[in-house]
């Protein structure tokens, strides 16, 4: 087991705005206020979404992904890191310097009329209905 003591530095309540790109606004939020690391918590809708249900096998990068047009209801918890590297969760890209990474995983709804299925897995991309989300910075 490996262990880093952190202390709880700012939080941040953001609220997303319906059509907003959501790693788009995150990610230019995290490099604004230069968040080194942190957890963070959100809910809220996405209108469009794209994420990761698992790998298909452990040979590399094999995910099932999937892709909906239709709205969906979400929660989901994750942290924000800055690699050195990119992760392969992020598929094919190079960095030249470290970057801001939010990784998160999340459960989601079944969409309008099925409200019986719920997916889980890691969000990739997505334009936001509505959502609020609580980042907690750790220094």
């Amino acid at each position: 087991m490996q262990v880093v003591e952190k202390k709880l530095g700012r939080i941040f309540q953001l609220k997303l705005e319906e059509g907003d790109d959501f790693y788009g606004v995150v990610d230019a939020f995290v490099i604004k206020e230069n968040i080194r690391s942190a957890s963070l918590f959100l809910f809220g809708a996405l209108q469009k979404t794209h994420m990761l249900t698992g790998f298909k096998d452990m040979d590399g990068f094999n995910v099932d992904s999937r892709h909906f047009d239709d709205w969906r209801e979400l929660v989901a918890l994750g942290n924000i890191s800055w690699p050195d590297e990119p992760p392969l969760a992020l598929g094919d890209v190079t960095w030249d310097e470290p970057q801001p990474y939010v990784h998160l995983h999340m459960a989601i709804s079944g969409g309008p009329g099925k409200t019986e299925d719920v997916l889980v897995g890691h969000l990739s991309g997505g334009n936001v209905k509505g959502m609020f989300m609580d980042i907690y910075e750790l220094v």
